[in-house]
């Protein structure tokens, strides 16, 4: 759990579709990825590990970059997440920010709205050239966030010097990956106590 904080039915609620860009909020904003947050990875794991050149342009696009259209066919939720999110979604305005390829969109777009019942917001990558963690690093602090949930270590750290609070979704490969306002969890809804708290600590309303 979370070095900061230790952490029936939800209703469903589809969060504002208002646009995510300066856009005045009557609640804090809360981003999400995902892979590994809200959407099972291939396979049931996570590939990516902490790396010292997160941020430098990649040479080369994955093998998968063409297949973006395709590469998220048939993907089930991650334990827990559709309640989470919606309990969240309750409390919260709700965004998803993604290093998935624009390719995807209309196929990200279309699961959420069938697995989630939601049409949030959606930031997605438009080259393969940035890396999945300097883009988030660089779409997501502009939004002023109270909160990220992400899962790759690399995006946690960078994301961590910028915005007030980081939840790292338990994979073997972040472990190591410790600040004072990441907070590990196992399910989405973990993090619900501790936003509640940092929302009445940072004195804009939660609910």
């Amino acid at each position: 759990m979370s070095e900061g904080y230790r952490t029936g039915a939800v209703k469903r609620q589809t969060p504002s579709s208002r646009s995510i860009h300066g856009v005045a909020r009557s609640r804090p904003l809360v981003t999400f990825d995902m892979d590994g947050v809200l959407c099972r990875n291939p396979w049931g794991i996570n590939p990516g590990r902490v790396s010292a050149d997160a941020t430098s342009p990649s040479r080369l696009p994955r093998p998968t970059w063409p297949l973006e259209r395709w590469l998220y066919l048939r993907r089930k939720p991650m334990p827990g997440a559709v309640e989470g999110f919606h309990a969240i979604a309750e409390r919260f305005e709700c965004a998803v920010v993604s290093a998935r390829g624009e390719g995807s969109r209309a196929l990200t777009e279309d699961w959420l709205a069938h697995t989630f019942g939601v049409s949030p917001p959606v930031r997605l990558r438009s080259s393969w050239r940035e890396r999945s963690s300097a883009f988030k690093a660089r779409v997501i602090p502009p939004l002023q966030p109270l909160a990220h949930f992400e899962d790759d270590g690399n995006t946690a750290l960078l994301l961590a010097e910028r915005i007030p609070h980081v939840f790292l979704v338990d994979w073997p490969r972040n472990h190591g990956v410790e600040r004072e306002n990441i907070h590990r969890i196992e399910r989405i809804t973990d993090a619900l106590p501790i936003l509640e708290a940092v929302a009445g600590d940072s004195g804009v309303p939660g609910s």
